[in-house]
């Protein structure tokens, strides 16, 4: 095999570090065969990393719809998805061809034929054969700038911040850290070149640039943990791209890289720096600086919370979509590199120029103006270096900084340079002779000053991109240059998980965040909007929700190769670099996977007792429990549970062992105490519903709630002083509008597709961010449990309705806390007693003022009022055993609040 004597200095060191290059060497191969009936097992090496083989037929499938038409929802394969077949190594020994498929003749890489039961696409031509080489083509000289961004006057007592848009100011782009030399590089280019062609689209990068240009920029996004009208803006731009006869094929992130989560936790300290400021000058009076303020904080919204709403657009457009294994870049990059016939170019970041891609990056659409910008690979590397040296370029840009690794220390010292892109990289390199270990030894100071340990860093990453992760068309997963890769790469790309999670992923049925834990053995918990670590939140993260996350890795990890499960998972924390916790996932008691092995319940179990319309996700399973009649029906009828196959089962029984694994129902699936409470509240909340159809997620709103509840987060104690709360009234009163607020909070205010124009509010923001975590370690624990489900042979594999069932599990949406804001702005300002009529005017007029663009503010606040007697009866039920007696006081003066101000 290949040795060092024939590389360059980096290449040689990186060797060094990882091993020198060539095939790692194994007794033998691990296997993993999957069948419908039986466990995963697995033979020979204990070995982690990416040597795997695989059930090749299985992972040919999992890439299903890669040969349907990319105007058409894919539809499920004709012959079993997995059916036992010949094994073939998940990775080749010999390099990969480019794909040669056509309309009439589809070939896989390396030769294996698609199935022809599966309809073939018709050929998109690339963009080197529709005249799209943008290098070639002048630039009209066309751009346009963003709108900037204003705010109205606010009165003295309650800062009404507002978006104002002009077209003559230009604004820096929040969401994006990209270098500004290899933006100017990009040329502008006639949209019509593009007309009847796929574009392969960055999902995270089209998120970004759409928040970042009207109609649908929201400086607020950081202030109010959400969007007002995205999904409809979202419909009006993929509309443009119908209109323009382009058809999107979205690629979304998968499990983050090494170091991505470090790079995200930096950005998120910093971006809280700048919420920091912004909230400063809204508190003095300054809402039109907070405003320009809040607009520049990257990092401090994970673009990754609108992946569900997203996707969800896309199915209900029949537009495809792909969970890459790790980035969606490296998936950008495998299609630009073998000439996919998926997509005739891709649009993304500009990391993308890391990949090897060919030529040109689409990077911005200006449907007025009829063009497209584009930045050429090759003229950047022309104009980097004199050798157009694609690994100097790499290592230039690596230098420079990326989304998983920090810049050149160097580089940010301010007496060296007063600013930097890749260019300042590239020539720091030249004179380091091309060697950025030989840079590292020149400015060892400031490395052992700044980041002693950037340069294994750098190693980290160069190897990252080297060998990223893919789905190839025929369905596998592969690693770029699997020839070379080192024994010891799971230093750099994790420790490999099973095919069939990546299709569970790659399919929508579950997030990549639990993989990510486990991948690379860590929790790292990210910064929160409002940047604030109170006790209560502390004491959340690091001892309330540790259960819940151990609990998911403990249903999944016993899947998993018997490696991976005697690998430690450590938990981190933003607010404490110091504080480290093990995952205690082995030795948990009773077994968690022994508590749902309890529940086997069918289609004609559940119609025999409750009609077919009876069937809200939360309600029905919940209710269903208060019948005895019924609970006798949920237990395993034979010793293997299997045929839990409909999409409504799934989700049922997703979410009955969930409620199990939280104490809502006991090891007799009979309802706890807490079970009954969160009864009593659904059974209220029936009548709310039905008199307001439109109004959705009232469910599991008060599952959130009681999910509160039960943490002590939900009881309107607050300490004076803090900014936010309510002015008026002794204690007891400002709590009460504390906790009915809060309440408000979880629901979702009905607005017009504009920018927010109201009122802000910190203390909201604060407690957005502690249902914001309990929220994610619980979807965590029912996407855990649906997994198991398809992981043990529960439930059907072959199936094309995951994405239908992630989206009908509790736990995925994140409400803004705009109607908490509006009904605390409202009641702090009123009294109790008068006369209901005229509260009623007082109520009508109050958006005009606050909230203009509310669209029914008078029905979304009787929905709240309705929420919180709902869960006050819930409340009521329970003992003092569940609830200390002041903290239920609490709810009764919540219900006798609104009693003393009807409307």
């Amino acid at each position: 095999m290949s040795t060092t004597n024939n590389l360059n200095k980096d290449d040689q060191l990186i060797c060094k570090y990882y091993g020198a290059g060539g095939a790692p060497k194994f007794d033998k191969f691990n296997k993993i065969h999957i069948s419908s009936n039986t466990r995963h097992t697995y033979e020979g090496s204990s070995q982690l990393a990416w040597m795997d083989w695989v059930d090749g037929r299985f992972l040919r499938k999992l890439f299903l719809f890669f040969v349907l038409s990319p105007v058409s929802r894919y539809l499920p394969p004709r012959d079993s998805l997995l059916r036992p077949a010949q094994l073939v190594p998940l990775y080749p020994a010999a390099p990969v061809p480019p794909s040669t498929a056509t309309a009439q003749h589809s070939t896989a890489p390396g030769g294996t034929p698609f199935n022809p039961a599966i309809p073939i696409p018709t050929t998109l031509p690339h963009l080197a054969a529709n005249n799209c080489d943008f290098e070639s083509h002048p630039s009209n000289g066309r751009s346009t700038l963003p709108p900037g961004l204003s705010a109205s006057k606010h009165r003295p007592r309650e800062q009404i911040v507002k978006r104002r848009l002009s077209r003559s100011e230009s604004f820096e782009m929040p969401f994006l850290t990209e270098d500004s030399w290899i933006n100017d590089q990009a040329s502008t280019h006639d949209i019509s070149l593009l007309e009847g062609c796929a574009i392969a689209v960055d999902a995270s990068y089209y998120l970004c640039q759409l928040l970042e240009t009207s109609p649908a920029h929201e400086p607020l996004l950081s202030a109010l943990g959400g969007l007002t009208g995205v999904e409809a803006h979202i419909n009006q731009n993929l509309d443009l791209w119908a209109k323009n006869e382009i058809v999107p094929f979205f690629v979304f992130d998968g499990q983050p890289v090494t170091g991505q989560d470090d790079i995200t936790l930096d950005r998120g300290l910093k971006a809280n720096k700048k919420t920091d400021e912004a909230w400063n000058l809204y508190s003095q009076g300054a809402a039109e600086e907070a405003v320009s303020t809040f607009g520049t904080s990257p990092g401090a919204f994970r673009i990754q919370n609108l992946y569900p709403l997203l996707q969800n657009v896309l199915k209900s457009r029949d537009l495809h979509f792909l969970v890459a294994p790790y980035t969606a870049c490296a998936q950008l990059a495998y299609f630009e590199m073998t000439d996919s016939d998926q997509c005739s170019g891709v649009m993304g970041s500009q990391e993308l120029l890391l990949y090897p891609v060919k030529d040109s990056v689409l990077r911005i659409f200006d449907w007025e103006a009829k063009t497209v910008t584009a930045i050429s690979k090759k003229k950047v590397m022309r104009s980097l270096t004199p050798t157009a040296s694609e690994p100097r370029f790499i290592d230039s840009f690596l230098m420079a900084g990326t989304s998983f690794l920090s810049p050149f220390p160097a580089l940010l010292e301010s007496s060296m340079y007063s600013d930097y892109n890749i260019s300042t990289a590239a020539n720091l390199l030249r004179t380091a002779e091309n060697s950025v270990a030989t840079a590292c030894a020149s400015f060892n100071d400031i490395l052992q000053n700044k980041d002693a340990d950037w340069l294994d860093k750098y190693r980290k990453a160069r190897m990252v991109v080297h060998h990223f992760v893919y789905i190839a068309e025929s369905g596998e997963i592969r690693v770029n240059d699997y020839e070379h890769l080192t024994s010891d790469n799971h230093e750099y790309l994790g420790l490999q998980l099973p095919a069939e999670l990546f299709h569970y992923l790659n399919t929508g049925l579950i997030g990549p965040r639990l993989l990510g834990n486990i991948t690379h053995g860590q929790v790292l918990i990210q910064p929160t909007l409002d940047g604030v670590a109170s006790d209560e939140y502390k004491k959340l993260i690091t001892d309330r929700i540790v259960p819940i996350k151990e609990q998911a890795l403990s249903l999944l990890i016993p899947r998993l190769h018997r490696g991976i499960q005697h690998k430690n998972i450590k938990v981190r924390v933003w607010f404490d670099p110091k504080y480290s916790y093990t995952i205690n996932h082995r030795s948990i008691n009773p077994p968690p996977s022994q508590m749902v092995a309890s529940w086997d319940v069918k289609d004609n179990d559940v119609r025999a007792f409750f009609p077919e319309d009876f069937a809200s996700p939360v309600s029905l399973e919940v209710l269903s429990l208060v019948n005895t009649e019924f609970v006798d029906k949920t237990f395993p009828k034979e010793r293997l549970i299997k045929g839990i196959d409909s999409t409504d089962m799934v989700t049922s029984v997703a979410i009955w062992r969930f409620l199990h694994l939280r104490g809502y129902a006991d090891d007799k699936h009979k309802l706890t105490k807490w079970g009954n409470a969160l009864a009593t509240t659904l059974l209220t909340l029936q009548d709310v519903k039905e008199n307001n159809p439109e109004v959705t997620g009232l469910s599991e709103a008060a599952l959130v709630a009681f999910e509160l509840i039960r943490n002590g987060l939900l009881t309107g104690k607050h300490t004076e002083g803090h900014p936010g709360l309510p002015r008026k009234g002794s204690y007891e009163e400002k709590a009460t509008l504390v906790l009915i607020s809060e309440c408000a909070s979880l629901l979702k205010l009905r607005h017009q597709v504009y920018g927010y124009t109201g009122p802000l509010n910190k203390s909201l923001l604060s407690f957005w961010s502690l249902a914001s975590a309990v929220r994610e370690a619980d979807r965590d624990l029912v996407e855990a449990i649906v997994a198991s489900m398809f992981l043990y042979g529960q439930s059907k594999r072959e199936r094309d309705d995951q994405l239908e069932i992630s989206r009908r599990l509790p736990f995925q949406q994140e409400p803004d806390i705009g109607l908490g804001i509006a009904v605390r702005t409202f009641f702090d300002d009123d009294e109790a007693g008068g006369d209901k009529e005229g509260r009623l005017h007082r109520l009508e007029e109050f958006p005009k003022t606050f909230v203009p663009y509310a669209e029914s503010l008078t029905e979304d606040f009787r929905v709240a009022r309705d929420f919180v007697d709902a869960l006050a009866k819930g409340v009521e039920a329970l003992g003092t055993e569940q609830m200390k007696a002041e903290d239920k006081e609490a709810w009764t003066r919540a219900q006798a609040y609104f009693a003393a101000r009807p409307f």
